[in-house]
């Protein structure tokens, strides 16, 4: 399975939205953590990175020369 680097991002700022929506004393700290990571998934996709993937190829690893 390969990820986007605005997937993970994405997937980062809902880890941290639910993680401020349970815990009461960092909330502020979390939710801020969060919007940074939404705001920075669309940044990297606007800079062209967005499509760099991450994880397993499919099961190739590399080529063989000659």
């Amino acid at each position: 399975m390969q990820f986007g680097l605005r997937t993970i991002l994405l997937i980062a700022a809902v880890a941290l939205f639910v993680l401020a929506w349970l815990i009461n004393d960092s909330y502020t700290d979390l939710l801020a953590l969060g919007l940074v990571a939404f705001a920075g998934s669309f940044l990297v996709d606007a800079l062209g990175m967005g499509d760099r993937t991450f994880g397993s190829s499919g099961g190739t690893t590399g080529t063989t020369g000659t």
